[in-house]
């Protein structure tokens, strides 16, 4: 079956002198997004492994999926616990760089 997702990519670049644990901490609570957040479809993430020297300091990637813009942006952005995830992460990120497309040819199993 095929569908046309909306996705959401993030990428995070984080201040230099951040512990590793504050960016597993943070980290672990964007994962927690996908099981507390009932329209997002999809959560994938990895951290850049790239040997070109292009990411600019953006270390970790995540593509959330949805179906609607309105799952986007009523369902997602205000909910609770995805505003408190951008409150937590704002006192260790340097910058966030997010783009949204729609994705053709997606192969829902």
């Amino acid at each position: 079956m095929e569908t046309t997702l909306l996705r959401h990519v993030v990428l995070f670049k984080f201040k230099a002198g951040i512990p590793e644990k504050e960016v597993v901490r943070v980290h672990q609570k964007f994962l927690n997004l996908a099981q507390s957040i009932p329209v997002i479809q999809d959560f994938e993430w990895g951290i850049n492994d790239s040997p070109e020297d292009f990411h600019q300091g953006f270390t970790h990637c995540y593509t959330i999926s949805f179906l609607s813009e309105k799952d986007r942006d009523e369902g997602y952005t205000p909910h609770p616990e995805h505003r408190a995830f951008v409150q937590a992460l704002q006192p260790i990120l340097d910058q966030v760089f997010v783009v949204d497309y729609w994705a053709q040819n997606c192969r829902r199993i």
